[in-house]
């Protein structure tokens, strides 16, 4: 089970007083529905792909209307079974109430008057077309489908009243809603009842962002020991260089402390030279003054080097 389908299962179990369930109702028919008016007379198709919401979605309209409903299912063009609930009586009661008749979004301004109802009208435009990425994933992402930029514009508002900042982007054959940021998707899901899908949805991304950390704070020590062997691997070969060309017991004490150093510890770190100094001689010499040291080493290499040159 994804994500997104998880999260619906728990929403559709929720419990709801009946004005939220009226505000839930309009969003699932807002987005799902189609008024079809033929010579029998008017009716409404809901469309969806999930057994759970058409469940949903016949209890509801079944509980707060008694309206007499007709499930068929048929292949939508992703060659998906699709489930169309036909609501059969009391159509012209429900369309009207739901503002399938309005023009405006006036009624769906009456249906979520309070904090509550925008709430549950929320739950429903998820329910009906919502989608959110598995945030185990590095994209987080949550969006709605709808065909229209009213009702995009609409749903956008409903969901910035609660200070979420969601943007509007074209597609192909509508306009989605979206958050993109983790904090900002966690609240949604907060706002509309899914608790268990928020303690999952911040569960997977700690995790994630933990392993994350891990793995930087790996190639960190990565890069950084392979910076160091490099480091290392340049000053032996300037002490082989350096005793190529000169008598390293005429070079003064501290020169020729390095180099042993050096070569007794072919790749350790400063820190662990500084160690190794102390341990052999019990004095103590910090990182700077061992880089220092091999800082002279590499000059005195280049000026063997130049002075070569220069004969040649």
């Amino acid at each position: 089970m994804t994500f997104a389908r998880s999260i619906k299962e728990e929403l559709v179990h929720l419990k709801r007083d009946q004005s939220e369930s009226l505000a839930e109702l309009s969003a699932l028919i807002q987005l799902n529905g189609e008024l079809i008016i033929s010579k029998e007379g008017m009716s409404i198709r809901f469309k969806s792909v999930n057994h759970a919401i058409t469940r949903h979605f016949f209890k509801l309209v079944k509980d707060l209307y008694g309206a007499e409903m007709e499930i068929t299912t048929q292949k939508n063009s992703f060659n998906k079974k699709e489930l169309n609930v036909t609501i059969q009586t009391k159509a012209q009661i429900i369309a009207r109430e739901m503002g399938l008749l309005s023009e405006g979004f006036d009624d769906y301004e009456l249906l979520t008057p309070s904090l509550k109802t925008k709430q549950a009208y929320l739950r429903g435009t998820f329910l009906g077309s919502g989608s959110i990425n598995d945030p185990i994933t590095a994209n987080y992402h949550l969006e709605i489908f709808v065909n229209s930029k009213e009702s995009a514009v609409f749903i956008q508002r409903v969901v910035n009243s609660f200070n979420l900042n969601s943007k509007i982007a074209k597609r192909r054959n509508g306009f989605i809603i979206y958050l993109k940021e983790a904090e900002t998707i966690s609240e949604f899901l907060k706002i509309i009842g899914a608790y268990e899908g928020v303690f999952k949805f911040e569960d997977l991304r700690i995790q994630r962002d933990f392993t994350n950390s891990i793995n930087r704070l790996m190639n960190c020590e990565i890069a950084n020991e392979k910076k160091t062997l490099k480091a290392a691997n340049d000053q032996l070969n300037q002490i082989k260089f350096i005793k190529k060309y000169k008598n390293i017991n005429n070079l003064d004490n501290s020169l020729q402390e390095i180099i042993n150093l050096r070569e007794e510890n072919p790749s350790a770190s400063l820190n662990e030279l500084s160690v190794a100094y102390y341990e052999k001689t019990g004095d103590k010499i910090s990182k700077s003054g061992i880089n220092h040291r091999l800082q002279r080493i590499k000059k005195l290499a280049f000026e063997i080097a130049e002075s070569r040159d220069l004969k040649s």
